[in-house]
């Protein structure tokens, strides 16, 4: 390709001259041609960030207690109330181990009792020097010694009472029942997963957009968010972005709060459409472009009159004039007539 634009330039270097009869190198004719201003306009980019839409709430419920599923109320795709009961776990391993613990409390309360009233009377005796203090001692450290077991085996019972409660699962929100991931007779165990769930009703769209275009990017700038299965686009806000860029693919992580709208569903895919990039478009008329094979050339007019061949790489057409994404500056003369006439080096003369 570097091989084929070299060429190239070096055939439309070499017809700026001719030779005469001697082989003497002789200047062109002028060539007469209309001559045009390169525009140059500031532009607001419009940045397209793919995406999908999530909800705010998005949660997997878990386990909190040991023992096999014996029955499920729900299933996928059900809308649950907050408080509802989703499953129950077996409960008769911790039945039998909260009566334990109540049988256990009620020693330890017993043998309290025992030891408040021994510690009791050996403070009695000891004030008539009827015992020595070691004796004394000795009753308090059994007293407090009772007293903590009752402490433990209260906190025992209650522990057995909090697992018990585990053995109903209940929805934390109102939410949808995306997925279940259990089935009766499954066993169940802390940390397990049960079922993924989320609230419809307050809904974000999550896209990413690159390190560059990042910067300008703040909170609350109004975005539109055009979702594959709906007609409009809908107005978002930009609602939270990441604090850093990905090591990987250097983008940052955007989240745009949308309405509720029944239509929306989670896990859409869509584009989301940023207004807020400045920048500038170089532009040039059509009719001042001249292509030969691969090569895209204009020519400008330097301050002597003269056309100066300049390869350029072309961007999108905007009507009659195409934007030149590099090879000019934006304040050059381009002559836009007889372009097949001129060449490097020829004087030009304006029609």
């Amino acid at each position: 390709m570097k091989r084929l634009m070299l060429l190239g330039i070096t055939l439309l270097l070499l017809v700026s001259c001719s030779r005469n009869e001697l082989g003497e190198l002789k200047e062109l004719p002028p060539v007469k041609t209309k001559f045009t201003k390169v525009t140059k306009i500031k532009t607001s980019d419009i940045i397209e960030a793919p995406g999908q839409v999530s909800s705010v709430k998005d949660a997997y419920i878990m386990a909190k207690s040991v023992g096999t599923i014996l029955n499920i109320k729900v299933k996928a795709g059900d809308f649950v109330k907050k408080g509802q009961s989703l499953l129950t776990i077996d409960s008769s391993d911790i039945n039998s181990k909260l009566q334990q613990a109540k049988g256990a409390l009620a020693q330890a309360e017993a043998a309290l009792t025992i030891a408040t009233n021994n510690y009791n009377r050996f403070k009695e005796l000891y004030k008539k020097n009827a015992c020595s203090k070691v004796e004394l001692e000795q009753m308090e450290f059994q007293y407090n010694k009772a007293k903590g077991a009752v402490e433990m085996a209260r906190g025992a019972v209650n522990e057995a009472k909090a697992y018990l409660k585990y053995s109903r699962v209940d929805a934390p929100f109102d939410a949808i029942i995306v997925e279940r991931l259990v089935n009766v007779g499954d066993f169940a165990a802390p940390g397990r997963p049960l079922f993924r769930i989320i609230d419809p009703k307050d809904l974000r769209f999550d896209c990413t957009i690159g390190e560059s275009d990042a910067k300008y990017v703040k909170l609350g700038d109004k975005v539109k968010v055009k979702l594959d299965s709906i007609d409009e686009k809908i107005d978002g806000t930009v609602s939270e972005i990441s604090g850093g860029s990905d090591f990987l693919t250097h983008t940052y992580t955007v989240r745009i709060a949308i309405p509720f709208d029944e239509r929306i569903k989670a896990g859409m895919y869509g584009v989301a459409y940023f207004n807020l990039i400045p920048g500038e478009k170089i532009l040039v008329p059509e009719k001042c472009i001249l292509h030969r094979g691969e090569l895209d050339i204009v020519y400008t007019v330097d301050k002597n009159g003269k056309a100066k061949l300049t390869l350029v790489r072309l961007g999108k057409k905007f009507g009659d004039k195409y934007q030149v994404l590099s090879g000019l500056n934006g304040d050059e003369t381009v002559a836009c007539e007889n372009l097949s006439k001129i060449s490097d080096g020829v004087k030009l003369e304006e029609m």
